[in-house]
């Protein structure tokens, strides 16, 4: 899958936080420079830089690893992701995820079992079917639109998670310069895209879905899908992988090329309650716009020679808005 602009700058991101705890303080503002951030808060030079590293903790040399390297902030606890989690706010989510959701697919809105019997006809539309509408008319826009615009596509940092030890701080600080502050501040771009581009539902199927919904606007469903939570998804598969781009372990190793002497290990990617909201006109099935709402947990293991960390976290809610003409 090719990188949108908002992952590349996300694993940019990722990477920095992991490197900056790692290597040694007289060589932060060689980061910086890397990735064009003069004006960042943090100060230039040596001197300066290692002031504000004794303001976090002690980076030990050589022999030494860096404090808190168990990857805890003292501020964001446990990063386990709890299934009664609020869904993430945005474009795609106006619904939160029912507390305790093992992944079974309940109906719209009446929390009911799930009706596999209703038809368009009868004006009720079973979870299956509300599937099949919307695979088709992703599949359609994929092969059929004659324009896509990217609305928005952009990320915040998710639930506040930021854990890279003694540098913790610092690592929030740069990711600023990189994310929004909040949904409301990602820019809007109204930029041509590829339709090929677009998620890829052919194998999305109702077992990898914890929210099927739906509601009639006007000459519009607009369908709510919830993916089940799944660390380390392929694209294309399944679930998160059927209704959103994802990143992949080769995408992060590929992100810290700068860094030659890093090396990461036990890298995981814990996804929860990825949504995608579609339009879809009742008349034609055309999808005419798509709502993606990504939230991610980083989390990996680093070196730099004789420097470590482990437990290092960053949370990533990439969120994304496409209009779609035929």
């Amino acid at each position: 899958m090719k990188l949108t602009p908002a992952m590349k700058i996300i694993l940019a991101v990722a990477a920095i936080c992991i490197a900056i705890t790692l290597i040694t303080t007289n060589n932060i503002a060689t980061v910086m420079v890397l990735f064009g951030l003069n004006s960042t808060p943090v100060a230039s030079t040596g001197t300066q830089s290692q002031a504000v590293v004794q303001q976090q903790g002690t980076v030990q040399q050589p022999s030494g690893t860096v404090s808190g390297d168990t990857g805890s902030t003292g501020n964001t606890g446990t990063v386990t992701p709890t299934p009664d989690a609020t869904q993430p706010s945005g474009g795609a989510t106006t619904q939160t995820t029912p507390s305790g959701n093992t992944g079974s697919t309940g109906t719209t809105d009446d929390k009911k079992p799930a009706d596999n019997s209703g038809s368009a006809q009868s004006g009720k539309l079973s979870d299956q079917q509300v599937v099949d509408l919307y695979k088709k008319a992703v599949g359609a826009a994929r092969t059929k639109a004659s324009s896509v615009v990217r609305v928005k596509d952009g990320a915040i940092n998710y639930k506040g998670i930021v854990e890279a030890g003694a540098l913790s701080s610092v690592g929030s600080s740069l990711m600023g310069a990189f994310m929004a502050k909040d949904e409301a501040s990602i820019e809007v771009k109204n930029e041509p895209w590829e339709k090929e581009k677009l998620p890829d539902a052919t194998a999305l199927t109702t077992n990898g879905l914890q929210k099927i919904s739906y509601e009639e606007k006007g000459d519009n469903y607009v369908v709510t899908l919830v993916a089940k939570n799944a660390m380390n998804p392929k694209a294309g598969a399944d679930g998160i992988g059927a209704i959103s781009g994802v990143i992949e372990e080769t995408q992060i190793t590929g992100a810290i090329g700068s860094f030659p002497l890093l090396k990461l290990q036990n890298i995981n990617i814990d996804y929860e309650n990825v949504t995608t909201v579609a339009t879809i006109d009742k008349k034609t099935g055309n999808l005419v716009a798509l709502n993606l709402n990504s939230p991610c947990v980083l989390g990996l293991d680093a070196a730099m020679g004789p420097l470590s960390i482990n437990g290092a976290k960053v949370g990533i809610q990439v969120i994304t808005e496409y209009t779609i003409a035929y």
